[in-house]
């Protein structure tokens, strides 16, 4: 179907007005401190269902990125106590960030490039929240329905 093309006026024109912080704005930024334990935050992204978490310094600014991946790594396969391992020990570095002006357009084709399925979303050195790459495709979907009603409010006049 035509109107669902990328090259679309209609699909162009949103693309340009959503940004990362109309994604993330009115959400809870989940992070951990970096005083935390590998446990505390696996509780944290358990208690949330979430897949990963920023981990910020007493500055507030971001400091590491923990995930599944990383508690599966570089914890639980060298068979360390959750509870004794810093975070500080077994976070990620930030492969890339977000700023919170920038489209989810840039924010998918900055995951690829990095190779990552989240990523911090930050305003200047400031800390904002997560972007996932779920956000991502609730964003496209909503795309996609905007342009089906302006198509069909066309359509009907």
């Amino acid at each position: 179907m035509w109107a669902l093309r990328e090259s679309t006026p209609a699909r162009r024109e949103l693309r340009r007005m959503i940004t990362i912080r109309h994604v993330v704005c009115d959400r809870e930024p989940y992070f951990v401190r970096d005083t935390a334990t590998a446990l505390d935050a696996a509780d944290y992204m358990a208690s949330r269902n979430i897949g990963a978490v920023c981990v910020l310094d007493p500055d507030e600014k971001l400091c590491g990125i923990f995930s599944e991946r990383d508690l599966l790594k570089r914890v639980v396969v060298r068979k360390l106590d959750p509870a004794g391992v810093s975070i500080r020990d077994v976070m990620s570095e930030p492969r890339a960030v977000i700023d919170c002006g920038d489209t989810p357009r840039e924010a998918l084709e900055r995951m690829e490039r990095v190779g990552s399925r989240h990523l911090p979303v930050v305003d200047g050195d400031r800390f904002i929240g997560m972007l996932s790459m779920r956000d991502i495709m609730r964003v496209e979907l909503g795309e996609q329905g905007a342009e089906l009603q302006l198509l069909h409010e066309y359509i009907s006049h």
